[in-house]
């Protein structure tokens, strides 16, 4: 019986680290999306004040 617990123990505990895992890769794309976005609102900005 304590195999068996063992077993669940283990595979509760991967299941709850791939959810973790998923949510924070989750939100380190759109933190990645949201600084790329303004890197590109900048980039934009020096070069039309270059152009003027």
């Amino acid at each position: 019986m304590a195999e068996y617990q063992t077993l669940i123990v283990a595979a509760v505990s991967a299941l709850f680290s791939g959810i973790g895992v998923g949510i924070t890769l989750k939100t380190d794309v759109k933190w990645l999306r949201v600084m790329l976005e303004k890197i590109d609102q900048r980039v934009t900005h020096l070069e039309q004040g270059k152009g003027q």
